[in-house]
């Protein structure tokens, strides 16, 4: 879903929470991908020490439906999206 189109949302920092994530974006009807990175010691405090973390991919046009949907979401998850 690399397209010109589509657009990093933000990246999950806790598979348990991007399980949460994608499940309310397929419910909401946003198209989404998922890549996975590993980030370097010197990055991992911005992404609150997460060796790994899951960048989410959405088109352009579903990007504020799928942020007001990650903002409706319980504190737990949302406190492992770093935008």
């Amino acid at each position: 879903m690399s397209l010109e189109t589509d657009i990093a949302l933000c990246s999950v920092t806790n598979a348990k929470a991007k399980e949460k994530l994608m499940n309310a974006l397929m419910k909401a009807g946003v198209p989404y991908a998922e890549k996975w990175e590993k980030v370097s010691l010197r990055k991992r405090r911005h992404y609150n020490q997460a060796k790994e973390i899951c960048i989410i991919i959405t088109h352009r046009a579903k990007a504020d439906l799928a942020r007001a949907v990650i903002e409706g979401m319980s504190e737990d998850v949302k406190q492992s999206v770093v935008w």
